[in-house]
């Protein structure tokens, strides 16, 4: 029986995990102190334990004293670095990946040009890393100007990919500093610091192209993959087969990937990147030595399994399931998929991380529908690592098709517990540009603020807000809970919970565990909240839900769900007894209740805890500012001491989650009265960094 060790962890983990049990190999995942909660713990055959992913030695030793047979690196952490595949084949292991060649080649995106502009590929002009070590920083203007680099500048890591070690700069006096920060945030992603300057164009789409490689300079070539929408240079949805290449330039790109794959004799899965302008000109952007995270639209537009085509080429043989690597061939399309990467980040504050515990997690299960998950409900999303969750990926016989199920997937997706960017990717998928196609890198910025307007109107969050009607949420919510079974004490906890909360409520209303009815039918309140079938799922049903949605106008159902138009015809069409909403509620935090309807997630008072709020707010609203973190992470620089003197916009400190640098600046001028951290701090979530005083 073969051993397989995987070094990397989350959804593409379990991914290798299922192909390598199809496989029925013996399975063990690199893993460490910190992700010790990680599902694929539990799922793999044992976990031989490192202090970091990145740490390429102690991995190939853990594998050696495993007995690995193969080790596949993922993505991300160590996937693209050549002296760790160099490392695990000088072990006598077969890595699952290209060779340590293909990746000094390929893999660095400098040298990547260099191959690229030998086999005649466009390419943008650089300023290398070698030249900005070797150039003074006044020097760099003059040099960038003679190379027709003009501005807005893009500063990019050589290394790895996902949007990191990347920065955009409008000015050269701010060249320095970003290069700086850009190189920081590079090397704790992919070990490597290298960073360079080119041109940045401003609105391309991103089209890249799937090879898979012989190793003897043939290969196939497996379509493109649209990867325009995204924010912060990370993709958002991707999608196979791009909407706007067609066959002839199709063939013309997959050529040019080929002629990459022949010059290198490149070795397995890999993906040429190509930045695709108006006028159908194309530009080398680089090549990941790697499998994507979006390689399941490939898989299921080509019929392909690119890990199954990975095990098989480190076992000596080319894939079953893949042509003849000798005959240059065009892929002919089956349907459209489309990829969306649910994160645990908020896009309403500028896409900040929201790591956090997963108090609800649900997946959508529809025909069409895969879901590559790495967390299980009751888990959390680690703020030491990226903020993926999962990725909802939607298959149908045209692109129409296929971005309606992916909407549908995406309002059968609940998170509760941190704030993710579900709403955001479900607004996405419902318009009408991202549709018709009409998208490009820079679409999603150009598009922030109706893309983060609320999918609920106005009038109905009002009316989840009302007290009465997060009585009758919260009290349904009770009820269930003691009615479930749990541990001796956490029934214990619940029922007093329960016991305490009655007196609250109403004395019309119905104690029975089949229901609980709310307000009189004269009240635009009265609610009728009954268990669904699946854990946290309601059912909702009332005059006053039939009421507020009748009232609700066409204006503010533009940009709303599918679901929420449908709800507003039936209320409209149907007897009130025969309109009924699905929802999903929790309490994640003792004083707030989550629901989740209509795609979105309403974070709502728990209604006995009104008084206390009050009091925290007032101690709260003081002339005195608390500057805390946005949240959970790492202390990386403070700029700032006891009795510094700051502006508003100063930067005062930097800070570090899931890989990302979050620069926090003076919400206005004072006095720092009090600095709490210290470089080197990990903090907890939403945690006071300092204080500042007004100075009069």
């Amino acid at each position: 029986m073969k051993r397989l060790v995987i070094a990397n962890r989350g959804e593409i983990a379990r991914r290798i995990l299922r192909a390598g049990r199809e496989f029925g190999w013996k399975v063990a995942v690199i893993s460490t102190p910190e992700d010790r909660d990680a599902p694929v713990r539990f799922e793999a055959d044992e976990v031989l334990e490192v202090q970091s992913f990145l740490d390429a030695n102690s991995i190939v030793k853990a594998c050696q004293d495993w007995r690995a047979d193969l080790v596949h690196p993922g993505y991300g952490f160590l996937s693209e670095n050549a002296d760790f595949a160099q490392l695990i084949e000088e072990a006598g292991i077969a890595f699952v990946g290209p060779t340590a060649a293909n990746m000094r080649a390929m893999g660095g995106k400098e040298s990547a040009k260099s191959f690229a502009r030998r086999c005649g590929v466009p390419t943008l002009e650089a300023l290398l890393s070698q030249e900005l070590k070797q150039l003074a920083v006044d020097e760099w203007p003059a040099v960038l100007s003679k190379r027709g680099i003009v501005a807005p500048y893009l500063v990019k890591a050589s290394g790895g990919g996902g949007g990191r070690g990347m920065r955009i700069v409008d000015d050269t006096n701010d060249l320095a500093d970003a290069i700086t920060r850009a190189s920081q945030e590079a090397q704790a992603s992919f070990n490597d610091s290298t960073v360079f300057v080119e041109r940045y164009l401003v609105a391309p789409r991103h089209v890249e192209i799937q090879v898979f490689g012989d190793g003897q300079g043939g290969g196939v070539f497996l379509g493109e993959r649209e990867c325009s929408l995204q924010r912060r240079h990370q993709k958002v949805l991707e999608e196979a087969p791009s909407s706007v290449v067609d066959g002839q330039l199709r063939e013309k790109m997959g050529r040019a990937a080929m002629a990459l794959v022949a010059e290198t004799q490149y070795r397995g899965a890999g993906t040429v990147e190509f930045l695709l302008t108006a006028e159908s000109s194309f530009y080398f952007l680089e090549m990941n030595t790697r499998l994507q995270v979006e390689h399941p639209v490939t898989e299921l537009v080509y019929g392909v399994d690119l890990v199954h085509a990975q095990f098989e080429l480190a076992l000596g043989r080319w894939p079953t399931q893949l042509a003849s690597p000798h005959v240059f061939s065009v892929p002919v399309p089956q349907g459209v998929a489309i990829e969306a990467r649910l994160l645990a980040e908020d896009p309403r504050s500028g896409f900040l991380p929201t790591p956090g515990p997963l108090v609800v997690y649900s997946e959508p299960c529809l025909p069409g529908v895969r879901v590559d998950s790495g967390v299980l409900e009751g888990g959390r999303v680690n703020d030491r690592f990226d903020s993926m969750i999962a990725k909802v990926i939607a298959h149908a016989s045209t692109r129409a098709a296929a971005c309606d199920l992916l909407a549908r997937a995406l309002e059968n997706t609940v998170v509760h517990g941190c704030t993710t960017n579900l709403p955001f990717l479900t607004a996405v998928t419902q318009h009408d540009d991202y549709i018709e196609g009409r998208v490009s890198t820079a679409w999603i910025a150009e598009h922030s603020q109706e893309l983060n307007a609320s999918l609920v109107p106005a009038p109905l969050i009002q009316f989840f807000e009302r007290l009465d009607v997060r009585r009758a949420l919260a009290s349904a919510l009770l009820k269930r809970s003691t009615s479930a079974t749990f541990s001796s004490s956490l029934s214990r906890s619940i029922h007093a919970i329960g016991e305490r909360f009655a007196g609250l409520l109403s004395s019309t209303v119905d104690r029975s565990l089949s229901g609980l009815n709310v307000g009189s039918n004269a009240e635009i309140g009265g609610l009728d909240v009954r268990p669904g079938t699946r854990p946290h799922e309601y059912k909702l049903r009332g005059k006053g839900l039939v009421e507020v949605l009748n009232k609700l106008s066409k204006e503010s159902l533009l940009r709303s769900t599918f679901s929420l138009q449908s709800a507003c015809f039936r209320a409209q069409s149907e007897q009130e007894e025969s309109l009924e909403l699905d929802c999903f509620v929790s309490r994640p935090r003792g004083q707030h209740l989550q629901i989740t309807i209509f795609a979105e997630t309403l974070t709502l008072e728990w209604p006995d805890d009104s008084r206390a709020q009050l009091e925290f707010s007032a101690q709260d609203n003081k002339g005195d500012a608390f500057l805390k973190a946005p949240m959970a992470g790492k202390v990386l620089e403070v700029r700032v001491a006891d009795g510094d003197r700051v502006c508003e916009g100063d930067l005062l400190f930097v800070l570090e989650s899931m890989k990302m640098q979050l620069e926090l600046r003076a919400p206005r001028s004072g006095l720092v009265a009090g600095v709490r951290v210290e470089p080197g701090v990990t903090l907890a979530g939403p945690d006071v960094l300092a204080e500042i005083r007004n100075e009069d």
